[in-house]
């Protein structure tokens, strides 16, 4: 999606997109499209290292079936070893940043990304972020509140 943003902007603004590192896996060969094609375009990804909203949904069905809530993460995780997502973005033709895993780094990173999207390149920002939920946040997946 952020691709197509990207070309409907083309030219009147600077697109940026901020996408999950699970997203970001399931569709990173559209950025050779953006590539290839010249769309300038910043991706900032939210890289926890897991299809997380996925855990949710994994320790949901593990209490109502009785099963350890604890086995979640399995087939879920993305580490052990880490993907090197700026190097995967590098692989489709892209500027890959990061991974930033200090918050301390963040400006710069996103000064260096703007500035590659702002002269025409397709830019990705790989951005460590913390695993987990909000504190007080609930896993209410099918439930209508």
């Amino acid at each position: 999606m952020a691709v197509g943003a990207a070309l409907a902007l083309q030219g009147r603004r600077l697109p940026i997109g901020v996408t999950g590192d699970g997203d970001f896996l399931m569709g990173a060969t559209s950025l050779w499209t953006a590539v290839h094609y010249q769309i300038p375009l910043l991706l900032i990804v939210a890289n926890n290292r897991s299809f997380f909203n996925d855990e949710l949904h994994q320790e949901m069905m593990a209490r109502a079936r009785g099963r350890p809530p604890g086995n979640r993460w399995i087939g879920q995780r993305i580490s052990n070893p880490d993907i090197d997502l700026a190097g995967l973005a590098r692989a489709q033709g892209a500027t890959g940043i990061g991974p930033v895993k200090d918050s301390a780094d963040l400006l710069g990173a996103l000064r260096e990304g703007v500035a590659a999207a702002k002269a025409g390149a397709c830019c990705v920002i790989d951005v460590w972020v913390m695993p987990g939920r909000a504190p007080g946040a609930t896993a209410e997946i099918g439930r209508a509140g």
